[in-house]
């Protein structure tokens, strides 16, 4: 019986042996070779904006400070640039280490410079200055003027007459006193002066009679929202502007232009701003206006006696 067994167990191990034998011989004869495993696809790559070099913070980047980087597609978040040439000329909030990506977030939105009135330095170009200019809304086209917007400034003079003489006095009296005499001039100042902003800038106090409506410090609020909190006039309707309400605007000058908007406000000159038209920057040669170019060029006609007869403002 175990001799049986054995005999049984060894043709089991011959069968086995010529089986693989055979299925071995079968494939080479095919030329087939064993399926191999599944692999997995590559996940796709995508090109973003990276910093080639250290980039100060504030300062435009040059095309030699950008580069790019492939990371996989499923790494690639809304804030990633993907266009080097988008970023060129841009300025960084923050310094950004070489290696590091240059994201939307990172970048200055200088738009948001003057709507904010954060960082004004970053918008003066070369060659200028920021003048803060304080005047109402009547001598600034009634609140017109908006950011960017562009003004001639336009001065006016009392002049005192210096050597003007006494009227003869009668016999046996003595002479009068010389009453002053004044001629009024207008002229043209400055042309095609740019508007930087409008308003005080972040950080700057309110005028008193507003600090109390709107928070000493806060922003100005839009004109929509005070008038909703005025009399609740329709949704889009602006509320009306006091004319004699404080307006300050900041102006783009040459360095002499700034010293001559400086000597006009100190030295008492009435001064008030007339709105450009978009894209007129013609620049224009004017007259000295007086009461003698207004009534010579309108053909006034004069008293017999002109010297007598003056308007009565000419009598501050």
């Amino acid at each position: 019986m175990p001799r049986r067994g054995t005999i049984l167990i060894a043709a089991g191990i011959i069968l086995a042996l010529a089986t693989t034998v055979v299925v071995f011989a079968l494939l080479r004869t095919s030329g087939q070779a064993p399926p191999a495993p599944p692999q997995a696809t590559p996940e796709a790559q995508i090109k973003v904006v990276i910093a080639a070099q250290e980039i100060r913070a504030l300062t435009e980047i040059p095309a030699d400070a950008v580069g790019t980087l492939l990371i996989p597609k499923s790494a690639v978040t809304p804030q990633h640039l993907l266009d080097p040439e988008a970023v060129v000329g841009k300025k960084a909030m923050t310094v950004i280490v070489r290696g590091s990506f240059i994201t939307t977030d990172v970048l200055l939105d200088e738009s948001k410079v003057l709507e904010l009135g954060y960082n004004a330095s970053l918008n003066i170009p070369p060659g200028k200055v920021a003048a803060a200019f304080r005047t109402t809304q009547l001598r600034a086209v009634a609140g017109a003027i908006q950011n960017g917007d562009f003004v001639d400034i336009l001065i006016s003079y009392w002049m005192l007459d210096t050597e003007a003489e006494p009227p003869p006095a009668a016999a046996g009296e003595e002479a009068a006193e010389v009453p002053p005499s004044y001629i009024l001039l207008a002229q043209l100042l400055l042309q095609d002066v740019e508007v930087l902003r409008v308003g005080p800038w972040a950080g700057v106090p309110v005028a008193p009679e507003r600090a109390a409506e709107e928070g000493e410090g806060t922003a100005q609020p839009t004109a929509e929202a005070e008038g909703a909190a005025a009399g609740g006039e329709a949704e889009g309707e602006l509320a009306p502007v006091s004319l004699d309400a404080e307006a300050v605007l900041t102006l783009l000058l040459d360095q002499q232009d700034a010293i001559v908007l400086k000597y006009a406000r100190e030295s008492g000159a009435s001064i008030d701003l007339v709105l450009r038209g978009r894209g007129d920057d013609k620049k224009v040669r004017t007259e000295t206006v007086s009461l003698e170019y207004v009534m010579t060029r309108f053909e006034i006609t004069v008293p017999p006696e002109p010297m007598r007869f003056v308007p009565k403002s000419y009598r501050p």
